[in-house]
């Protein structure tokens, strides 16, 4: 324990004075074009945003040797991947708060997920994205319910810069014995812009240093095509269609049941989407955007849990929940952005989202060996969820130097379900629940000052709310619990939060540094909690879990050298209050982060780069179903890493780059389902034309 402290605080003693000591030797260095992002829902350079966001762009995607977008993610301040007992489904967690309370989209609508144990999945190739957006601390306001804890906004590729252009990519990694490729063709030609893409991924079971973690296969496919057309340099129509379809399996080594598994031989997502905008349409009217869309995500689950059986000598029972979940998500939206004299900048629009669940799940047993499997129940569900929103967001400009951001949400949702029941022993029942719905406003208020060149200092509140998913209120579920139930609960409230945050972003002289300190108050927080005497557990509201912390982003660029010392670290502490029982125990590492040192340059003609870096995560404790009495801890890890490439051609549009990670074949867990990858190597090959 001592030596993990030591070699912590070496790690990150050595990368802040590595970065701190390069001050006196920046002298030249290079002017990077301004990062624009589209957090506050208009583009806008990424200094002038009154949020916390992190943003991953084209070139960091198209470097990287990540096979999914969560491993794209893994090194964000204030982010934590969640692998879902397996290395082919990640889910995001932002500030501590669970997966549910991190709202995906794509190109700014969202991924519709009802009925899950882990929150919404990251259905997208890493092929096909411009750049991921991060936003940290409730975004209700601009995105809505589902926002509570953060958003990630995927913002997928679209025409290219001349008539015609494509780009090929393959790769592979030892992990999992993995290989991946993906291919595109792209253009822009007498105001019609388009691209077609499509890309695969396929990956064995996960080699760690405990062993092959059985089970842990992946394949995924997807495809794209997106057209658009200038009618005018202000008005521009378009489309897009997506298909993504994943097929995983997970396990469990944590020794809970004699077998685990769980299998997806089919998770799909497709996507039609139609957008419209028009532009300068008056002094006051600035833009005017509306899009429409119809998403399906179908999924098919089966969880075979083996429990010991006490009436055969030296056998096992097999539980076997089955389910298939189909959504239909139809979303609608439209967007306003008015100039209101000089100091004024209006945001506003409507949003309307409906998600159509039609969803089986059975429970099989098999009793004994030789023993056909018997099917026990048999749960058809068929209910929706419909969302309406009205938001506005002002920013108006202030004397010295002072812009204030404020604004609205009002969110009404509305939830029914159906269900019918049959099983082995009480035969066919029907029931209707009653329907449940929701009105709620929130607010957001923040202040940005930038009374110093290269500086900008801010100081944000937002409220978060997110009304309970059709899972929570209508679902009772097996998955993942052996022969005991998870409990629906129709009597939900909705969670909500407040939020603090305070922040700072410096860029000069190469010195690049964002910094936030951040508290959050989450109220009626709903987890899964096990009653006092049983082994089944219910959705409750658990009261109130409160979070603060530190996140920063700091990196040095040395002069003319090429090299670059950097460091992406997060402090925080999360504490559930559970009918007077407080606890730190929330399964949040109280430390981690990611430093190194880049260096970048050239070689007759050759483009070079190179990172060396750690990353270290503190231990990190939990409760078992929030039950004081069954506590799990995860052992803190510290992993070197190294990743080197070249780019080359007349214009760098060929590349190749390799990485060799967990170089001293570090054991250690995330979570407690499976083990982290052992010692691996990874390369990728690029090209454009």
């Amino acid at each position: 324990m001592h030596s993990q402290k030591r070699i912590l605080a070496a790690a990150v003693a050595a990368a802040l004075f590595a970065i701190g000591a390069c001050a006196a030797q920046a002298d030249e260095y290079t002017t990077l074009a301004p990062v624009k992002v589209t957090a506050s829902r208009v583009e806008q350079e990424l200094k002038d945003v009154n949020m916390s966001v992190s943003v991953i762009t084209e070139e960091e995607i198209r470097e990287s040797n990540a096979r999914t977008v969560g491993e794209l993610l893994e090194n964000v301040p204030g982010v934590r991947i969640n692998n879902d007992g397996g290395q082919g489904i990640k889910r995001v967690k932002i500030r501590g708060e669970s997966a549910f309370h991190t709202l995906v989209m794509i190109d700014g609508q969202k991924i519709g997920e009802q009925k899950s144990m882990s929150g919404s999945p990251l259905l997208i190739s890493p092929s096909e994205i411009e750049r991921i957006e991060v936003i940290k601390g409730p975004a209700s306001v601009l995105y809505g319910s589902e926002a509570i804890g953060g958003a990630i906004n995927i913002i997928t590729k679209k025409g290219g810069t001349k008539p015609i252009g494509g780009e090929l990519s393959a790769g592979m990694n030892t992990s999992a014995s993995g290989k991946s490729a993906s291919g595109s063709v792209y253009g822009s030609t007498n105001g019609w812009n388009y691209r077609l893409s499509a890309s695969v991924e396929d990956d064995g079971e996960l080699k760690t240093p405990a062993g092959d973690m059985f089970n842990t296969y992946f394949t995924s496919r997807a495809a794209s095509g997106f057209v658009s057309y200038d009618i005018t340099a202000d008005a521009q129509v378009g489309g897009r269609l997506e298909y993504y379809d994943l097929e995983f399996g997970s396990s469990d080594v944590s020794g809970g049941y004699p077998y685990f598994t769980v299998d997806v031989p089919k998770w799909e997502r497709y996507k039609a989407g139609v957008f419209a905008e028009v532009k300068n349409i008056s002094d006051n009217l600035v833009r005017v955007r509306t899009d429409a869309f119809y998403q399906r995500g179908n999924k098919s689950m089966v969880n075979t849990i083996g429990t010991s059986n006490g009436r055969v000598p030296n056998s096992t029972s097999y539980v076997s929940p089955l389910a298939d979940n189909k959504l239909n998500q139809y979303g609608f939206s439209v967007q306003t952005d008015w100039r209101l004299g000089q100091n004024h900048y209006l945001i506003a629009g409507y949003e309307f989202n409906y998600d159509d669940l039609d969803a089986t799940s059975q429970m099989w047993m098999l009793r004994s060996p030789g023993v056909p499997l018997m099917k026990v129940t048999d749960k058809n569900y068929d209910g929706y969820q419909m969302t309406n929103a009205v938001f506005a967001s002002m920013e108006t400009t202030l004397p010295f130097d002072l812009t204030a951001n404020y604004g609205v949400r009002y969110t009404w949702v509305k939830s029914e379900m159906d269900q019918v029941t049959w099983g082995m022993r009480s035969g066919t029942a029907s029931k209707s629940f009653p329907s449940l719905s929701d009105g709620k406003a929130v607010f957001n208020f923040g202040l940005l000052w930038n009374g110093i060149d290269d500086l900008t200092l801010r100081a944000a509140y937002s409220q978060g709310y997110q009304f309970p998913l059709l899972q929570n209120l209508y679902i009772d579920t097996a998955m993942g619990t052996g022969s005991s139930t998870t409990l629906a609960n129709p009597d939900l409230k909705p969670e909500t939060s407040d939020n603090f945050e305070l922040g700072a972003r410096w860029s000069k002289h190469g010195v690049e540094l964002d910094a936030t300190t951040f508290y959050s108050d989450a109220d009626d927080y709903i987890a899964v909690v096990a009653p006092t005497g049983g082994t089944t557990t219910q959705y409750q509201n658990i009261a109130k879990a409160k979070t603060w912390g530190l996140e920063m982003s700091a990196s040095w660029e040395i002069g003319a050298t090429g090299f670059e010392p950097y460091a992406n670290l997060t402090w925080m502490r999360r504490q559930f209050n559970h009918n007077g029982m407080k606890t730190f125990k929330s399964g949040t590492p109280d430390f981690y982060g990611r430093y190194g040192v880049r260096w970048t340059g050239e070689y007759n003609g050759l483009g070079l780069r190179t990172d060396v870096y750690g990353f270290t995560q503190t231990a990190m404790k939990t409760l078992e179903n929030n039950d004081p009495d069954k506590e799990l801890r995860y052992g803190g890890a510290t992993t070197f890493n190294m990743t080197a490439g070249v780019s080359f051609g007349p214009e760098k549009q060929y590349s190749l780059d390799a990485g060799f990670y967990n170089i001293f074949d570090k054991k250690y867990q995330n979570e407690g389902s499976i083990y982290e990858p052992g010692r691996y190597f990874s390369i990728k090959m690029n090209a454009r034309f």
